[in-house]
């Protein structure tokens, strides 16, 4: 049988050449990448078929190398035979994953209910700690263990579990909330957590941190989570009655099915539920203001002027007298027979103009009525949903006052509130103030220092920038996914399966990183915490301020939107145009501009010419800094798959040395006899590559102690 060949490269290959585990894991990186590009393409073509006549047939591309090299690599059945098994591998772990997590789910909500029988029973003071919710904390405890342990020795559920985050990154982005980066992610269950034991919250922070956005997505999320617990103990319940013989496996998985739906459905609700819907899982909201009053936030009292006629149709009033009418000529039925037609008739007409002048007067303005709002803060202790007050320390601290009785309280016990009395507060009441944290630098003018016994009735939590690491190169980095900044960033510029289509990868992602560390430099001396930055040592204290400017999420998301994956200008000319130019306080530009060229931006190579301005000077302009007109070149698009992506967010995983031992099993046993792997060939690679271990590890030795001989 003639042998079936194909060139890789300068070499020659048959079928059954037997290739290196990064090889082959190089082909299989690469074949992700082409399936990107054909998603990309699959989901432009979709929106295209929607759109008319006109737009499909002028419809222009940019012209590209469509050159296409062979690709050889899937004629190789031990190619094949990997990716079917890395595929295959892959589902198994992520089921186990998702097992394991769903074990942990129930527990939760277990302890939750645990707590809840306890939190009861002692009248609604605190949760109680006891056999039972010590048994379900251990319990999580355990399984998260064996969670940590699956993704230390599994490439495939590494490769799961953080493509499954990068995707929900991307979900959490396109829905308009806050990227699950762990800074963002614990803070919001420390507000939750606070929630559920009955605690109001202060939440502050800087201009642009995400105060707001934090407190209503935990809020939410609060709501959330009590409706799905109640319902699912519900649900539960009604299950178990019907099937009393099953078993606590058997509940697990129904759990799951049950939670799973529920999840569901209240997402759809955020994303696209009724107007009701949505109202009865959002928080209630008030915005601070000096001028806020103890009404605006309980009870408002207002003039109402009554309008006649207002509730029924001419129509219904005019049945009304018909039958008003009918009854009174009933009662005195006796009485119209005792008189002549005409008394009846003179009678009749007088009881019918009396009626109708009756009506008209009941149901006419005869002044004004003070009536009763109720406000947002008594809405939510009578309805039991959370409640947030935005800006709390811009509001006078007399009218803060009156929040004390209730702020002491719990679910479950009555809170007095003046001019309203008495009020049960219900359970799934929350509060959650937000102020913005001044410093010696920078002040938020018509803000003001809290009470400090009022704020000792609140769990004060710091919400600042997400956490960057500013020294280094991005492939300096050893623990990339602790440069949380950067994270956000990327999950910005991937598609919804987490592909990323740029120009010159390499460069371009250097420079986004750099700009992350510059966003973080600048965020570091707005809030006064310039002394941590290990690269401004030597700098003088007067240079390192800034008033009125910095790199938060949203003037991030301005530049990245201006610059537009690199369609139109680079980098540099984005953060020029959606950020830098926009500076109006000259030593805020002037401070910003000088880092940014520290960090690689604006290079003179490339027309930009920056000089450092003294203290006091005018704002700079762009034609200051430019000594050409701008001129750019596109370069061309390359594509990252959700699998590099991942790598670039959470780091290379876990690295696979070896073949895995199920993977030899169908080599050995799965293919055609014809082409069935040389075992002896295979034997004698792996010896190789131990005797090449074994010489690494002898030559690191010698090197360590000196022997070169």
């Amino acid at each position: 049988m003639k042998e079936k060949t194909f060139v890789k490269g300068q070499k020659i290959f048959n079928q059954d050449y037997i290739p290196t585990i990064e090889e082959i894991q190089s082909w299989y990186e690469e074949d992700l990448r082409k399936e990107a590009l054909k998603s990309l393409e699959y989901e432009n073509n979709k929106k295209v078929e929607e759109q008319g006549l006109f737009f499909k047939a002028f419809r222009r591309f940019e012209e590209k190398d469509n050159k296409v090299d062979p690709d050889s690599k899937k004629n190789n059945i031990y190619y094949k035979k990997y990716k079917a098994y890395i595929e295959e591998e892959t589902a198994n772990m992520g089921e186990k994953i998702q097992k394991i997590e769903n074990s942990i789910e129930y527990e939760k909500f277990f302890l939750r209910w645990e707590r809840r029988v306890s939190k009861e029973s002692n009248n609604y003071s605190h949760y109680g700690s006891n056999p039972a919710t010590r048994y379900r904390v251990d319990r999580i405890k355990e399984l998260k263990e064996e969670l940590g342990k699956i993704l230390e020795n599994s490439p495939e559920a590494w490769e799961f579990y953080y493509k499954r985050r990068l995707i929900g990154d991307i979900d959490n982005q396109h829905r308009q909330r806050l990227i699950s980066v762990p800074y963002v992610a614990n803070t919001k269950q420390k507000v939750i957590d606070s929630l559920d034991l009955g605690v109001p919250v202060y939440i502050v922070g800087h201009l642009g941190s995400g105060k707001t956005q934090l407190a209503l997505e935990a809020a939410r999320d609060f709501t959330i989570q009590n409706k799905i617990q109640k319902e699912l103990e519900d649900k539960m319940e009604n299950w178990f009655s019907a099937n009393p013989d099953a078993t606590e496996e058997d509940a697990i998985q129904k759990f799951r099915e049950f939670n799973e739906e529920r999840k569901l459905y209240y997402k759809n609700i955020l994303t696209s539920g009724s107007k009701e819907e949505i109202e009865a899982v959002q928080p209630l909201f008030i915005s601070g203001s000096y001028n806020l009053t103890y009404e605006d936030m309980f009870v408002e009292k207002t003039l109402f002027l009554k309008r006649s006629f207002s509730q029924e149709s001419y129509a219904a009033y005019l049945n009304m007298i018909i039958g008003d009418f009918y009854e009174w000529m009933d009662e005195h039925k006796t009485r119209l027979e005792q008189m002549t037609d005409e008394e009846q008739l003179q009678l009749k007409i007088q009881i019918w103009k009396s009626l109708s002048d009756l009506l008209v007067a009941s149901n006419s303005a005869f002044g004004t009525e003070i009536k009763k709002i109720e406000k947002e803060i008594l809405i939510a202790i009578k309805e039991g949903r959370p409640v947030i007050v935005d800006e709390l320390n811009t509001i006078a601290m007399q009218n803060l006052i009156a929040l004390n009785d209730i702020l002491q309280r719990h679910a479950g016990s009555t809170a007095y509130i003046t001019g309203v009395g008495p009020v049960l507060i219900k359970s799934g009441f929350g509060f959650i103030g937000t102020g913005n944290l001044s410093t010696r630098m920078v002040n938020y003018e018509g803000t003001n220092e809290l009470n400090p016994a009022f704020k000792s009735r609140f769990v004060t939590i710091e919400y600042n920038y997400v956490p960057q690491n500013i020294i280094g190169s991005l492939e300096d980095q050893e623990f990339p996914e602790k440069n949380e900044l950067f994270r956000i960033i990327i999950t910005r510029l991937a598609d919804k399966n987490g592909n990323i289509h740029i120009p010159n990868v390499n460069r371009t992602l250097e420079e986004l990183f750099r700009f992350s560390q510059l966003c973080r430099v600048t965020q570091n001396v707005f809030m006064g915490k310039w002394k941590d930055d290990e690269v401004q040592e030597g700098s003088e204290v007067g240079e390192l301020e800034l008033r009125e400017s910095v790199l938060s999420i949203r003037n991030i998301l301005h530049v990245l939107d201006d610059w537009n994956q690199g369609e139109e200008k680079d980098l540099s000319k984005a953060l020029w145009d959606g950020f830098i130019s926009s500076i109006t306080y000259p030593d805020d530009q002037s401070y910003i501009l000088s880092q940014a060229v520290r960090f690689g931006f604006f290079p003179e190579s490339e027309g930009w010419e920056i000089e450092t301005k003294g203290i006091g000077e005018a704002t700079t302009t762009y034609d200051e800094i430019r000594t050409r007109p701008y001129h750019y070149v596109r370069p061309s698009i390359e594509t990252l798959s959700y699998l590099d992506v991942v790598h670039l967010i959470f780091g290379k995983g876990i690295p696979r040395k070896t073949f895995p031992e199920g993977l030899k099993e169908i080599f050995e046993t799965d293919i055609d006899d014809l082409l069935r792997i040389d075992i002896k060939k295979y034997q004698k690679l792996d010896q190789r590559l131990s005797h090449l271990e074994h010489s690494k590890d002898l030559l690191e030795y010698l090197e360590d102690n000196g022997g070169e001989e």
